[in-house]
């Protein structure tokens, strides 16, 4: 019998702070909020989708093994995530940012 490999759930309950971010087309941060520890990911997960849909988007795909769903209504599409990491302290990839201050 074949082991079977151990996967990460996103959406398990954690006793660590998550973020639930949505993103534009391009990848902006247009709104997060921090998730307390111990919430019901899946939970939030499915209440979000259903928020989206009474709100007048188009649910496409989703996955609650990336903890990711894309929604879109006319020509606007955006990315909502329930992410262990604060979207304010990520980094890009290759390089540093540069600061506009």
């Amino acid at each position: 019998m074949t082991p079977r490999r151990a996967l990460f759930d996103p959406l398990e309950p954690s006793s660590e702070l998550r973020w639930y971010v949505v993103r534009s087309v391009h990848g902006a941060v247009l709104e997060k909020r921090s998730i307390a520890a111990g919430t019901d990911l899946k939970r939030l997960f499915a209440s979000a989708i259903l928020e989206w849909i009474d709100a007048g988007w188009r649910v496409g795909e989703f996955s609650s093994c990336a903890g990711t769903f894309f929604c879109s209504r006319g020509i606007e599409r955006r990315t909502v995530t329930i992410q262990s990491t604060d979207p304010n302290r990520e980094r890009g990839h290759g390089g540093s940012r540069l600061s506009s201050s």
